[in-house]
């Protein structure tokens, strides 16, 4: 069925692949973005019959009720999204992630709209210890900024949902990787691609014994594809969207030099602040409630990098 959709963020790594797979799924799409994480020069081949870009910013209120009137869905990815920005900045983290948010929400009541699908992250779980899967339900202890930000966010969502009855659920998105992604806020994978293109050392920040459970963008973007058509409606219900297993950074580099057939050097340098050791997902509520299967395997979605 056709919908109106109104994505904050769009013009964003992940927004840009959500909104080219709902265009072809032909839906009407909003892309509202204030383009400090993206830029305009990212959207030139979409197909603006189909879409409409709209600048403006989640933290004015009346700027977003105004845009999102007629739409039927939500789609709110536009955050700050940098755990090294939260910590030197934490204000404007908390205004974008967390008052931006409520405005998203009270906008969304005053327009009618009552379907929103949000993009948290696997930072609120904070530090874990090595072979912990994180479950949705479990007590979360996030150590930045930035996971706070989130965990807030998260509870603005919930209330909001069940104090007004909104069909919302909340992806806690964990390490996405795929093509596109801005060089600033690159995740680990893009930025050791770049580098073996350049035949420039992998530094690994840390012991490299830390890991993470890569995503590629592709198995999100056919999630919230499903999802949108679903007619179960949830009120503030939270999923772990993720491969479901985990990597340590050091087998990333070794992975990266092996699919590359170059000699790179691997350099340490000293661990970052706010970053977490260990994060792997059950993913085991999404695949039961949304039908939700990621396909691609790592060294497969690295390939596709390198080509």
């Amino acid at each position: 069925m056709k919908m109106r959709i109104f994505v904050t963020g769009g013009a964003g790594f992940i927004g840009r692949h959500l909104v080219k797979a709902l265009i072809k799924q032909n839906h009407e799409i909003t892309i509202y973005d204030n383009f400090s994480n993206s830029s305009k020069e990212n959207l030139k081949k979409f197909p603006f019959n189909k879409s409409k870009v709209i600048t403006g910013d989640i933290r004015n209120l009346d700027d977003v009720s105004k845009n999102s009137i007629d739409n039927d869905i939500v789609i709110h990815l536009a955050a700050k999204i940098s755990v090294n920005e939260s910590i030197q900045n934490p204000q404007e983290t908390f205004e974008t992630n967390v008052d931006g948010t409520e405005n998203v929400l009270k906008a969304c009541h005053v327009n009618k709209i009552k379907k929103i699908f949000a993009l948290s992250s696997a930072a609120v779980y904070g530090n874990n210890i090595l072979n912990h899967v994180s479950i949705e339900s479990e007590n979360i202890h996030p150590i930045s900024p930035y996971g706070k930000s989130k965990q807030k966010m998260e509870e603005k969502i919930i209330n909001f949902s069940k104090n007004y009855d909104f069909d919302s659920k909340i992806f806690r998105l964990f390490n996405v990787y795929g093509e596109g992604q801005s060089p600033e806020y690159a995740g680990v994978i893009s930025k050791f691609v770049e580098c073996s293109k350049k035949k420039l050392p992998l530094t690994i920040f840390g012991d490299g014994k830390q890991t993470r459970d890569f995503v590629a963008i592709e198995d999100v973007v056919n999630l919230f594809v499903k999802v949108i058509s679903l007619d179960s409606k949830k009120n503030g219900e939270i999923y772990n969207v993720a491969s479901g297993k985990y990597t340590s950074i050091l087998e990333l580099a070794n992975l990266i030099k092996k699919l590359s057939n170059k000699e790179l050097e691997i350099k340490f340098e000293k661990k970052r602040i706010g970053e977490i050791d260990h994060s792997t997902a059950s993913i085991k509520k999404a695949k039961e409630e949304l039908d939700y299967e990621p396909k691609i395997e790592l060294s497969q979605g690295i390939r596709k990098f390198l080509i």
